[in-house]
């Protein structure tokens, strides 16, 4: 009977030296726009760790992958050898995911996951610029296009968890029909009429805890849309006609009066 109480003790703490524990962190930005060439970068380093969930464990080998690249990174062990850690001293966005810690123990390897958080951001080349000054909520150039003609509004955003997008015009909820559809995150509007044109907003949300506090956070893109008659063309070219005749008519006038004043002399 003790032997079989030791065995399930031995066996209890097997289990329990091979669980692990892990920090949670998030970006810390205070802009809203990146892109491939130019990554956003948060204000303050992060430091992530990982470490056995019983603290009587010793680490002998620690490894950090990014899971959805698969890079690794050296983890530095501290002098105890409870845990492990990384430093990221100028994050960027493309820092942000899940991470794949993987630590060997003398009872054998724990794989746990740690997190970087990320609020939503514009990730394009695309111009914006702010919306009354918020940072968070920027309007892109819009478009105008002709009466029949299509466009695709698309909302560029990234963040880690990744956000959850919907779309509003002139700021109620979007209705789709045989013109208006989506696909993905993005609106496509086909044979546009009159009734397409507006202010269409892309709301980008995500939700992430860290240190016990739930964070919300949202980014909104505005653009505009603008459409036109596909005659368009016959205004500005009926006012330069217009123009040109009235033009030839004061000339007409003139030479008559001229002509007239001279016959007088």
């Amino acid at each position: 009977m003790k032997n079989l109480l030791l065995i399930t003790f031995i066996l209890v703490g097997g289990v329990s030296a091979l669980a692990g524990r892990g920090s949670k962190s998030a970006l810390a930005l205070i802009a809203a726009r990146s892109s491939e060439a130019h990554p956003l970068h948060a204000t303050d380093p992060i430091t992530i760790w990982c470490s056995p969930d019983n603290p009587h464990v010793q680490i002998t080998k620690a490894t950090l992958t990014r899971v959805a690249d698969n890079k690794n990174f050296e983890l530095e062990m501290n002098p105890t050898k409870k845990n492990a850690t990384y430093t990221f001293g100028s994050p960027s966005v493309k820092d942000a995911g899940e991470y794949k810690c993987e630590l060997e123990t003398p009872h054998g390897k724990l794989v746990h996951k740690v997190y970087i958080y990320s609020r939503p951001i514009v990730h394009s080349h695309e111009h914006f610029t702010e919306h009354e000054g918020h940072e968070f909520h920027l309007e892109s150039t819009g478009y105008t296009i002709e009466k029949g003609e299509s466009v695709t509004l698309t909302c560029p955003v990234t963040g880690y968890p990744k956000p959850v997008v919907k779309w509003t015009k002139n700021g109620s909820p979007l209705a789709l029909s045989k013109s208006v559809s989506m696909e993905g995150t993005s609106i496509i509007i086909s044979n546009a009429n009159y009734t397409e044109a507006g202010a269409y907003s892309c709301e980008a949300l995500n939700e992430y805890t860290v240190n016990g506090k739930t964070s919300k956070m949202l980014l909104v893109i505005d653009k505009m849309v603008d459409v036109r008659s596909e005659f368009q063309w016959v205004y500005p070219l009926a006012v330069i006609l217009i123009t040109l005749f009235l033009l030839a008519v004061i000339i007409v006038f003139c030479e008559w009066r001229n002509k007239k004043t001279t016959s007088k002399i």
